[in-house]
């Protein structure tokens, strides 16, 4: 490394650097939050120049390593880091000055000569030569403007951050403008890391990365791979295609799902189940990047443009379940987006590998909705029984790689090797184990909800009913006799021993049921004769609407209701 120092952002903005953002990094993600933060600093240290005090604000790092260019008219540098600010600090400036009112008739030009300069021959060059993604906004952001014309609006972040810093510098006296470019470049230093040739760019970011700064595991391992020459002009078709080439792609990707007490991105998830298919062990998700290394590390080129094949049709496999949208209305016939309902709203995310290793093994589509019919019966099952999740993630792997043993996978087969389980860490429960359970078991309400919300959907699965499709977010769950019972429902007589028994009973789910939530907040306490009312005149489904001719709601009606539940629920998860 030749230098690791303290920098002025003046340095960066002057001679005949260019800062190239190599064609795999991250597009620009800053958001409002993040310029807000900055102007805000920005206008501290301008409140402390103008009253003389000593004063100036570090932010961040700048890490840059040179290129080989034949064109000598440009200095040309990577920039391995610090994308995010030097991009902002560069729309910064070109907001300054196409604000500029001509109080300062050198100003708007000088602003200019900042972001873009030219060579002997007149040719123009931008200060910063963005990534594939961005360049065509920033372009666009960056073009010196004519009289009279205006940046377009477009929907990037980086046409949204300059729109920001437009109208914020907008209001300003040419005076204060030059004030206000004078103290960005001169009192908001960096510390600039400059790497020579022979330094690896990787070993900086995996340092960046064990900091806590910034990089993504998916960023980090696109960085990886296609530091190899080899690979790169398979870059567009094996990565960028499949994650980068539309905005829809790159929302997809970065979208999070609830991963234990750590949400995932869509892409980190692809590539921890990705990694336990290819390998057939356990992979940890906070060390993936690691785990990829070691994975990929003694392999050829040719070997890793292989896996990234394989990569691309596992994430277009992912890519093709079913979304949120279609999740979100559905019909009990709806065998597949019924099971993914069921690992959405259950968030068991850990049984991704196994989803992946059907996907990609069964092709016969009744086939595999065999399998997700019985893969959604023992999730279900293992849920009411209050059977532990915590080994599910090693259970799956083993699951994985018992299944690549098979001769053939069917329903029969994945049901057969389900139910040689014996340990209550892995097993499928009985029916007598499952019915008990709706007796017995307390569920959380969004798991109560998900069990119910099947139900629901099965009785209305007939030839009679108008609605056959609901909306599990259109409900909550009720406790038909509510858990404060003592104001309307007291009963005469009642001793320690059998208030604890109600207390207990009305937690099961023969006590529960769905409801609007405007109905729920409607009821709250109500005594059993208002509820009725209520329910009779807005209820709608008939795991509730078959109760409400009964005179009482008590212990008794609870266990009946319990055992009706039950009886479907053995027909659905059988």
């Amino acid at each position: 490394m030749q230098s690791a120092n303290k920098e002025i952002l003046l340095s960066f903005f002057q001679n005949n650097y260019q800062f190239e953002i190599p064609f795999f990094q991250r597009s620009y993600v800053w958001e409002e939050e993040n310029w807000e933060l900055l102007l805000e600093h920005l206008k501290d240290e301008v409140e402390a120049h103008i009253n003389e005090a000593k004063s100036e604000h570090f932010i961040g790092t700048i890490i840059t390593k040179p290129l080989s260019h034949q064109n000598y008219s440009v200095q040309a540098q990577q920039l391995i880091d610090g994308q995010q600010r030097l991009t902002t600090i560069a729309i910064m400036i070109k907001a300054l000055a196409d604000t500029a009112k001509g109080e300062y008739q050198k100003l708007k030009s000088n602003l200019l000569d900042y972001i873009c300069f030219t060579d002997n021959q007149d040719n123009a060059y931008f200060r910063i030569k963005h990534s594939k993604n961005d360049e065509p906004y920033f372009n666009t952001v960056m073009k010196i403007l004519d009289d009279g014309e205006a940046v377009p609006e477009q929907k990037s972040n980086i046409n949204a951050a300059y729109h920001f810093f437009f109208e914020a510098f907008n209001p300003l006296e040419d005076k204060l403008r030059d004030i206000y470019s004078h103290v960005l470049l001169r009192k908001m230093p960096v510390i600039a890391m400059f790497l020579d040739d022979d330094d690896d760019e990787q070993e900086i970011f995996d340092t960046i990365n064990s900091l806590g700064v910034r990089l993504t595991i998916s960023e980090l391992l696109k960085n990886y791979i296609f530091r190899d020459t080899e690979l790169q002009p398979h870059y567009e078709r094996t990565w960028y295609a499949v994650f980068e080439e539309e905005e829809e792609d790159i929302d997809f990707w970065n979208e999070k799902k609830t991963s234990g007490r750590v949400p995932r991105t869509n892409l980190e998830l692809l590539l921890y189940s990705f990694l336990i298919i290819e390998t057939g062990k356990e992979v940890r998700l906070e060390k993936l990047f690691y785990e990829y290394k070691q994975y990929l590390k003694n392999k050829t080129s040719g070997e890793k443009l292989d896996f990234l094949k394989r990569l691309t049709k596992t994430a277009s496999t992912y890519r093709n379940f079913p979304s949120k949208k279609q999740l979100n209305e559905i019909t009990y016939e709806d065998i597949e987006n019924r099971c993914f309902h069921v690992i959405e709203y259950l968030e068991i995310t850990t049984v991704y590998p196994l989803l992946l290793y059907i996907y990609g093994n069964v092709e016969d589509d009744e086939e595999r909705l065999d399998i997700l019919k019985i893969l959604e019966s023992y999730l279900v099952r293992r849920l009411v029984c209050k059977l532990s999740t915590k080994n599910y993630n090693r259970f799956f792997i083993q699951l994985v790689n018992d299944l690549e043993k098979m001769e053939e996978l069917n329903g029969d087969s994945f049901e057969e090797k389900l139910c040689s389980f014996e340990e209550d860490t892995n097993r499928f429960p009985n029916d007598s184990d499952f019915k008990d359970a709706f007796y017995n078991s307390y569920l959380y309400n969004k798991y109560a909800q998900e069990v119910l919300f099947i139900i629901s959907l099965y009785k209305l699965n007939n030839n009679y009913s108008d609605v056959k499709k609901l909306s599990s977010d259109s409900y909550s769950v009720e406790h038909m006799m509510p858990k404060k019972w003592e104001t309307h429902w007291k009963v005469a007589g009642m001793n320690d021993d059998q208030k604890a028994v109600r207390n207990r009973k009305l937690k099961t789910l023969g006590n529960l049921t769905l409801v609007t939530q405007q109905l729920n907040s409607k009821m709250r306490n109500s005594s059993w004769k208002k509820k009725k009312d209520l329910l009779k005149k807005y209820g709608m489904l008939t795991i509730t609407t078959d109760y409400l001719g009964l005179s009482d709601w008590d212990e008794a009606e609870i266990d009946q209701r319990a055992e009706d539940l039950a009886e479907t629920a053995v027909k659905i998860w059988e």
